[in-house]
């Protein structure tokens, strides 16, 4: 399991998020970086962003301490600060696609370049597949930040399935890096959790994405590669399926998928007549079953198969349905 060092970082970086997110909060109010209400987005009042900054300035803070702390280690998490700013620049002037696309792509070829990457093809078809891998899990994240509490309770518990995993695996510094995440994730998300208090911001979606995404790509799973591949998409299946609904929403209604929208997941699921909160922590509970079962596959507990044929099934009609269903949602706040 994961050693004593670890947990603690886990626990340090909980309690220095909670004692942080006030701090940024209250800079975040003084200087007017604050969402206003829209009609893309479902809260009334305007809430102050940069939730995202004291997750990446703990996880940056505390990585450094985890034990066999090395290079490829700094430089995955150099890759996090530099999205950390990228999106911290979208959200005070709202950058073009472009820029945010080639700083995502350099932080992905930064992780590949340490080990971070596919190991299926060899050469230059796996660093393609890696590299795509990292922007999308990054975008995912990305577009998941749409309801109080989803993208830190998605986040959370891909974290604590990464920090489970490394553990077993003996990856001390995979296992520490997630151990911090997890911490500051779960803190964040006390404060985010409706009514959210303060917003995450694309300064924590797009690092958050990075680092899940490339700490999955770290692990050394002992299975097949189809066990590995299976385990490392569930460890990020709720925002993966979330991007895959929006994506196929906006092409049918030819909109560009960038843009912001109350066709996700969780504004779907509003449509049903659920509240915010029980939405929130449906989507939190399908993360973490998920995550679950990315590691009971990766550690060879259960095959991929019967595993990935009735997640792929139920992920599959779960699309369908919610794409029938409404996109705007009817209510702009639920309590």
């Amino acid at each position: 399991m994961l050693p004593l060092s670890a947990i603690i970082l886990g626990i340090g970086s909980f309690a220095a998020t909670l004692a942080l997110v006030p701090l940024v909060q209250r800079v975040a109010v003084l200087h007017d970086v604050t969402a206003a209400p829209r009609a893309d987005r479902l809260h009334t009042n305007p809430t102050p962003y940069l939730g995202g900054v004291a997750i990446v300035l703990v996880a940056a803070a505390a990585s450094p301490f985890i034990g066999q702390w090395e290079t490829e280690a700094a430089v995955i998490v150099a890759g996090a600060v530099l999205l950390g700013v990228v999106g911290l620049l979208d959200d005070l002037f709202t950058l073009p696609p472009a820029p945010r696309l080639a700083a995502e792509i350099f932080a992905a070829l930064l992780a590949a370049a340490v080990g971070a990457r596919v190991q299926i093809f060899g050469g230059p078809t796996d660093i393609a597949l890696t590299v795509g891998w990292l922007v999308v899990v990054t975008n995912a994240f990305n577009l998941v930040d749409n309801m109080d509490g989803a993208a830190g309770g998605i986040a959370s518990a891909s974290a604590v399935a990464l920090a489970v995993t490394a553990g077993l695996n003996g990856q001390v510094l995979v296992g520490g890096l997630a151990a911090v995440v997890a911490g500051s994730c779960v803190a964040f998300t006390l404060y985010n959790w409706h009514p959210a208090r303060i917003f995450m911001g694309d300064a924590g979606s797009l690092p958050l994405g990075y680092l899940l995404a490339a700490m999955a790509l770290k692990l050394r799973f002992p299975v097949p590669h189809a066990s590995s591949i299976t385990a490392i998409v569930l460890f990020t299946a709720p925002a993966l399926f979330d991007t895959t609904l929006v994506v196929i929403s906006r092409i049918e209604r030819h909109q560009p998928v960038y843009l912001g929208g109350t066709d996700h997941t969780s504004h779907r699921l509003l449509r049903l007549g659920w509240s915010t909160h029980v939405v929130a922590a449906l989507i939190t509970a399908a993360a973490a079953i998920c995550a679950g079962l990315g590691v009971i596959v990766g550690r060879g507990i259960v095959p991929a198969l019967p595993v990935a044929i009735p997640t792929g099934v139920l992920g599959v009609t779960a699309l369908v349905a919610l794409l029938r269903l409404p996109a705007e949602v009817a209510e702009k706040t639920r309590p």
